[in-house]
C-alpha cells in the first residue's frame, strides 16, 4: 500500500520531471505578468483613501467631502468608515507617489498570500502542477487586476476571507471572527459572512467579529472625532447605501435598477422607491435561507466548514445596493474551494465543470463598460456630455430584456453562489451524536488534492493513511 501511495503522488512532486527551480520561476512569471497588467498610471481611488488619511493627521481637514458626496456619491470621494482613513494614515508621511507604489506592493502581496493560504487551507502540494494552474488563473483574473490597478482594498480583503476559511477549516471560530471583524471596520459588507457563525452556532466566533467590529471602527472614531464619526453615521453611510442602475453595479440593486428604468448614468436611482423595497426583502429572505440550509449540514471535516463560509460570499456581494466590478476579487475564494470539491467529491461530473468555467469567465473578462466603449463610459461621468451619451445608450438599449446584458457578472456571481450552494447541499444532513461515525482520513489523488472517502462503511482501523506529499 505505501508503494502504491507513493507512486500515485509522484507526478506531484516538485522534484519530478521538472524541478523546484523551473516551477518557481513559471510562478514569479505569473505574479510579474498579473503586475503588468495590474499597471494603472493614476490608481484614482487611492488618492481618496490617501486624502483621508492625511485628513486623519490634521484634523483642521474635514475626513468627508460632503459638497462631493451630495453631488455624486459614487463618484472619486471617500466613503468608508474612519477606521480605514486610520489604516491608511502612517502612509501619508510619504509623497504620494511613494505611497502609492508601497500601497500596490501591499495589494500584490495580500492577494498572493490569499493564494497561498487558500490552497494550503485545501492541502495542495505548493508549486505542484495544479498549484500552479490555479496561480495562472488568479494571475488572469479581470477584477484583481482592477483592484491592484486602482488601489481599492479588495486584495486585503481577500486575504482577511482567506483567513476566516482558515479559522473553519481548523476550529478556531475567534480567529475567523476577528478577520472578518478587520475586514468589516474597513468595508461593513464583509459582516455578511459572519453568517456562517450563526448558522453553525459558534457564538464566540460571532462574539468576536461583532466586538472586535465594534472596537475597531470605535478606535478610528475616537482618533476622527466626534463630528466625523456623526457625519458618517447620519450623512456618508446613507449615501453609500443607494443603488444605482450604472452598468458597473452588478449587485442585485442594480439587476433590478436596470429593469425598472432605462437609465445608464452613474448616479442614485429615483422614481423607483419598490427596487429598494424589493432588494431589502429578497436579501432578509436569502440570507435566512442561506443561514438555514447551512444550519441542517452536519460538516464535521474541516473542508466542509471552509465550504460553508464560502456560500456567504458571493452573496456579500449580491446583496449590496451597487457592487463594482473590483469587489468580485473576493469570489477567488469561493472560486477556488468549489474546484478543489469537486475534484475531490465529483471530478467527472462535466455539467459543474462546464458553469464553473462559465461562471470563471464572465467574472473574469472587462467589465460591462466594454460594450459600448470607454469614449462613452467617460461621458456619462461628465456634467456637460452624460445626458447626450445616456440618450444613445437608451435608444440602443430600449428594453428590459435587452438591458439584461449589462447583469452577466451579476449573473455569474449567481451561478457561483448556485454552485457552492449546491456543494454545501451535498454534506451530510444533520444527526445525532450517537449516529456520527468517525470519518476515514482522506486519501490523495493525481491532483494532488485529497479525494473524499468511499460511501463504505469502514472501521477506523480500516482508515486509509494519509500519504506523505500532501499538506494536511
Amino acid at each position: 500500500m505505501a508503494s502504491e501511495d507513493a507512486r500515485t503522488l509522484r507526478p506531484n512532486n516538485p522534484g519530478g520531471p521538472i524541478g523546484v527551480g523551473p516551477r518557481a520561476l513559471a510562478a514569479v512569471g505569473l505574479v510579474v505578468f498579473f503586475v503588468w497588467q495590474s499597471f494603472y498610471p493614476h490608481a484614482a481611488d487611492f488618492k481618496t483613501f490617501y486624502s483621508a488619511g492625511f485628513a486623519i493627521r490634521h484634523p483642521e481637514i474635514p475626513l468627508y467631502d460632503l459638497v462631493a458626496l451630495d453631488e455624486n456619491p459614487f463618484g472619486e470621494v471617500f466613503k468608508l468608515p474612519p477606521s480605514a482613513a486610520l489604516y491608511v494614515a502612517p502612509l501619508t508621511v510619504l509623497e504620494l507617489q511613494q505611497a502609492r507604489f508601497l500601497w500596490r506592493l501591499g495589494l500584490v502581496a495580500a492577494l498572493f498570500a490569499a493564494y497561498a493560504l487558500l490552497l494550503h487551507t485545501v492541502r495542495v502540494e505548493a508549486l505542484s502542477w495544479p498549484w500552479l494552474a490555479g496561480l495562472g488563473a488568479w494571475a488572469l483574473f479581470g477584477p484583481a487586476q482592477v483592484a491592484v490597478g486602482e488601489g481599492q482594498w479588495d486584495p486585503l480583503l481577500l486575504l482577511l476571507l482567506a483567513v476566516a476559511a482558515w479559522g473553519m477549516q481548523s476550529s478556531r471560530p475567534v480567529v475567523a471572527g476577528l478577520a472578518l471583524a478587520v475586514a468589516a471596520s474597513i468595508k461593513p459588507y464583509p459582516l455578511i459572512v459572519a453568517g456562517v457563525l450563526v448558522a453553525r452556532r459558534w457564538w464566540r466566533g460571532l462574539l468576536a467579529a461583532l466586538v472586535g467590529t465594534v472596537a475597531l471602527v470605535g478606535t478610528g472614531s475616537l482618533v476622527a472625532g466626534t463630528e466625523e464619526t456623526w457625519t458618517f453615521l447620519t450623512r456618508v453611510l446613507p449615501a453609500s447605501g443607494a443603488t444605482t442602475p450604472y452598468v458597473d453595479n452588478q449587485a442585485l440593486g442594480g439587476v433590478l435598477a436596470r429593469l425598472a428604468v432605462n437609465d445608464f448614468k452613474p448616479v442614485p436611482l429615483a422614481g423607483a422607491p419598490s427596487v429598494d423595497l424589493a432588494v431589502r426583502a429578497i436579501s432578509a429572505v436569502v440570507l435566512a435561507l442561506t443561514i438555514w440550509l447551512v444550519g441542517r449540514r452536519r460538516a464535521e471535516s474541516g473542508d466542509e466548514r471552509a465550504m460553508q463560509l464560502a456560500l456567504f460570499v458571493p452573496l456579500s456581494i449580491l446583496l449590496l445596493p451597487a457592487a463594482w466590478t473590483h469587489y468580485a476579487t473576493i469570489l477567488l475564494l469561493p472560486l477556488t474551494l468549489v474546484v478543489a470539491h469537486r475534484v475531490r467529491h465529483a471530478p467527472r461530473a462535466w455539467v459543474v465543470w462546464v458553469a464553473l468555467g462559465v461562471a470563471y469567465v464572465l467574472l473574469a473578462i472587462p467589465n460591462p463598460t466594454m460594450l459600448y466603449g470607454p469614449e462613452v463610459d467617460r461621458a456619462l461621468w461628465l456634467r456637460g456630455r452624460a445626458d447626450a451619451a445616456n440618450l444613445a445608450l437608451q435608444r440602443e438599449y430600449a428594453t428590459a430584456l435587452a438591458r439584461l446584458v449589462f447583469s452577466y457578472k451579476a449573473f455569474a456571481t449567481l451561478l457561483l453562489f448556485g454552485l457552492v450552494a449546491h456543494c454545501v447541499a451535498a454534506l451530510r444532513a444533520m444527526t445525532t451524536p450517537s449516529e456520527r461515525a468517525p470519518e476515514p482520513r482522506p486519501r490523495a489523488t493525481t491532483f494532488g488534492l485529497a479525494r473524499a472517502p468511499s460511501t463504505a462503511t469502514r472501521t477506523p482501523s480500516e482508515a486509509p493513511r494519509t500519504p506523505t506529499g500532501v499538506i494536511s
